[in-house]
């Protein structure tokens, strides 16, 4: 081993330099090796972890049940009304209006002073899609009972109907009874929502039979305080089976079974 002497003089040994550990042609080790492995990194696959089962409750997945998402679209609505064409809010209600094709549609309803509102809610837009007033001294008839289906229908729905007729005198035409899409239709029909009974902070809400309790009263009402001219007021309230005319209703049946009528989580599909 060689020998150096430094600056002060003294000597000091010198470390063997690559010729005293490897034999001459031979390259030194690489630095850092032990962080490469040599050997391929073969046969790796990422593990996945099991997520957490999901929070919910029956009938969680409806979002108008959420609390902040239904006290926003009930202050969106309001905030929508006329004094003097509706008045004060007298309650809320959360139901499903059945088209004349059979098809869910879900609605939150508002009875004021002198007016039905009903509303579908965009709940990822937060706002009203879709708002239709009735006044309440134009309704003439209403309709509660069973839902009756002609025999050929494929998809025959349980439970009371409620329809509300604003002209009884004026039968829909034939185009409007085979135009999914119409809207010049003189009635509409209500059912209960599939979460009645099931969320108990709403389910005052939810229940048909007390909301055709006061739409009866304040119909009566408006009709004694605003009578329509040349018109005979007055309220005809019928308790027989609410009929729809689906002689096949494939199209509802589907949409029925999905709920494509309601606002909901529907996993990794999202809205």
């Amino acid at each position: 081993m060689e020998e150096v002497k430094t600056v002060s003089g003294e000597l000091r040994e010198q470390p063997p330099g690559p010729s005293a550990l490897t034999a001459p042609g031979e390259a030194g080790p690489e630095p850092h090796a032990h962080l490469y492995p040599k050997e391929p990194r073969v046969g790796y696959t990422p593990s996945a972890l099991e997520p957490a089962p999901r929070r919910t409750r029956n009938g969680a997945d409806y979002f108008i049940l959420r609390a902040a998402l239904l006290d926003q679209a009930i202050k969106d609505m309001t905030n929508l009304l006329s004094p003097a064409d509706d008045g004060a809010v007298q309650s809320v209600w959360i139901l499903t209006e059945v088209t004349h094709w059979n098809q869910d549609q879900e609605r939150l309803a508002l009875l004021t002073e002198r007016t039905l509102l009903l509303c579908q809610y965009d709940f990822v837009g937060l706002s009203s899609s879709q708002l239709f007033r009735v006044p309440l001294n134009f309704i003439d008839t209403v309709f509660w009972g069973p839902f009756t289906y002609p025999s050929t229908s494929l998809n025959k729905r349980e439970g009371h109907a409620l329809r509300i007729q604003w002209d009884k005198l004026r039968q829909p035409s034939f185009l409007s009874r085979w135009n999914p899409w119409a809207s010049d239709l003189p009635y509409l029909t209500l059912t209960e929502h599939p979460a009645a009974g099931i969320e108990e902070k709403v389910a005052h809400m939810c229940q048909l039979g007390k909301f055709k309790e006061q739409l009866v009263e304040q119909v009566r009402t408006a009709h004694a305080e605003n009578p329509l001219p040349g018109r005979a007021n007055g309220l005809l309230v019928l308790e027989q089976p609410v009929t729809v005319d689906t002689y096949l209703g494939l199209l509802s049946l589907i949409s029925s079974k999905a709920e494509m009528g309601y606002s909901k989580s529907r996993g990794l599909f999202g809205f």
